[in-house]
């Protein structure tokens, strides 16, 4: 039988050329009830341009519709509706000019509009090879979020179909005792017909292990569906695990993909992505993307990509350069075309990528207070100090005018004074003391202010601090550089935020023009309000809009 099937398979190629090279493949795994080595919609091909250009690492970052294919649990994330359509022209390098393609149609929706009850999604997947071959991949997938939106979880359920398409090769099957002869009957392999369809389930999570790094793992076809026409032909459960580092508008992604063929065989992949946004107050948001990939079967990538937002609308593009076994088949050039619901974009998208800032004013005004009882108390010594330093002077001025009229000499011991406790030296060794006492208060302070950077102060509240200190220090001959440094430090992050502030307003005024309603736009100035009222950021425009919308 094994005979038969490779025979059925060289026949194919010699009889129909080139141009049927490609699907002989196929058929030759259908007769022989195994997957096609081939990267189908089933197995590897990437989804989406933006998750593409980041070279498939998208596991841990799952943060939009395409969360659906790579990880459910981003659903659980989402902030708004999102729909989107990909299309990429796969293999274009093959000599039969064989048309292979991918789509891809995917939405994803919050319940409700504040995610309370997680996000849910729709998709359709379809990879063809003319219309010899076709793979199609139905899903609906949740999400939701957990322990204060530190972990999601999610699930997908997925209609998956697989069919041949009819021709001379399958109607008239080959003949194993005549090789290269046709029996004139249906090939045996596609008796019980030309597709097969089974459910499959995929799992999903994500967990932020700190403000700006979230691991993500995935199990792709996780109950192993059969699509076997006449054997089994079980899919390999494919396990991601993701990790993405997010800075603001920076991103750096790994993914590290394993799976098991029906054969044995395994296959492992690395593959890595980083992004890059610019934000723009009037003409949206850039992004520049690049990734690779490596892994067995000769995997080998480099991917490149950009990406365009405005008003909601989504333009990515990915350029895809294969190194390794599939280097022949072409370049590959793709698009996704996306459009996100609601404000554009989302303000909460926003404080998801700024790191979490807690208000410490208390502690900041508590730890003013004990430096400036510090600075108090060492005035206070000092000035004792002085007037001590006077009143000895004034005494030995007077007992050394009381022995010259008496004509008498001083005591011997009169003498050793004068010398080391003048009244300059004795000012002189006053302002060493105050200095050193001055230096041991400010580095009591600089400790005050550890303390509290380590117990998360915020920005505003670091400035405040180093200021206090400075202002309290700066005068008194200490060396204050340190502080000085990490003033000017403190000052550029919070210039950052008032940048982030400013992206947000504009957004605000964007959701305007969109005609956001009242209670959305009142909602979202509240928290603008909340979230900035501490950073030091003049908030006036703000809450004169919020007022005017509360008392119209």
């Amino acid at each position: 039988m094994n005979s038969e099937r490779r025979f059925r398979e060289d026949e194919i190629m010699a009889n129909n050329g080139a141009g049927r090279r490609f699907f002989g493949s196929i058929l030759l795994a259908a007769s022989l009830g195994v997957s096609p080595s081939l990267s189908l919609a089933f197995d590897e091909s990437p989804v989406g341009a933006r998750p593409a250009a980041l070279g498939g690492a998208f596991t841990g970052l799952a943060d939009d519709v395409h969360s659906l294919y790579y990880n459910p649990a981003g659903l659980g994330t989402l902030y708004r509706p999102e729909v989107t359509a990909y299309y990429a022209r796969l293999y274009p390098g093959l000599s039969d000019q064989t048309h292979t393609a991918q789509t891809f149609i995917g939405a994803a929706l919050p319940l409700p509009a504040d995610r309370r009850w997680g996000g849910l999604g729709i998709g359709y997947q379809e990879f063809r090879v003319d219309s010899l071959f076709k793979e199609r991949t139905t899903t609906l997938a949740y999400g939701k979020s957990l322990m204060e939106k530190r972990m999601s979880l999610g699930v997908g359920l997925k209609m998956l179909d697989r069919s041949y398409g009819e021709n001379a090769d399958t109607a008239n099957a080959f003949s194993g005792a005549n090789p290269g002869n046709r029996t004139g009957a249906q090939d045996p392999v596609f008796l019980n017909g030309h597709s097969k369809t089974a459910l499959g389930v995929d799992l999903g999570a994500l967990y932020t292990i700190l403000p700006d790094i979230r691991l993500g793992l995935s199990l792709l076809n996780a109950n192993r569906p059969d699509l076997g026409l006449v054997s089994d032909d079980r899919l390999p459960m494919i396990t991601r695990l993701g990790a993405v580092y997010d800075k603001k508008l920076l991103k750096v992604t790994a993914d590290l993909t394993h799976r098991t063929f029906l054969t044995g065989q395994a296959d492992t992949r690395l593959q890595l992505g980083g992004e890059r946004l610019w934000a723009f107050k009037r003409y949206g948001m850039l992004a520049v993307r690049g990734g690779a990939g490596v892994g067995g079967r000769d995997y080998r990538q480099v991917n490149v990509g950009a990406g365009y937002e405005v008003n909601g609308v989504v333009l990515d593009y990915v350029f895809t350069l294969p190194l390794g076994a599939a280097d022949e088949t072409g370049n590959l050039h793709n698009i996704s075309l996306s459009y996100k619901f609601g404000r554009a974009p989302a303000e909460d998208e926003l404080y998801e990528m700024m790191r979490e800032e807690r208000e410490a004013t208390a502690r900041a005004e508590a730890a003013l207070k004990t430096a400036e009882a510090e600075s108090a108390f060492i005035r206070a010594e000092r000035n004792k100090l002085l007037n001590q330093y006077a009143t000895d002077v004034e005494r030995l001025k007077a007992e050394l005018a009381a022995a010259k009229k008496a004509g008498a000499k001083p005591a011997a011991a009169v003498p050793v004074p004068t010398r080391v406790l003048s009244a300059a030296e004795r000012e002189r060794l006053a302002r060493d003391k105050a200095y050193r006492e001055y230096s041991a208060a400010y580095e009591a302070a600089m400790r005050g202010y550890g303390a509290q950077v380590s117990r998360g102060e915020s920005l505003a509240g670091r400035i405040e601090l180093l200021n206090g200190i400075l202002g309290k220090y700066s005068k008194t001959g200490v060396d204050v550089s340190r502080a000085a440094r990490e003033l000017e430090r403190v000052k550029s992050d919070l210039a950052q935020v008032s940048t982030d502030y400013r992206i947000t307003l504009d957004f605000y005024k964007k959701t305007v023009a969109q005609g956001g309603d009242v209670t959305e736009r009142i909602s979202l100035l509240e928290r603008m309000i909340k979230r900035y009222s501490r950073s030091g950021i003049d908030l006036s425009e703000v809450k004169n809009e919020l007022a005017k919308l509360k008392n119209p």
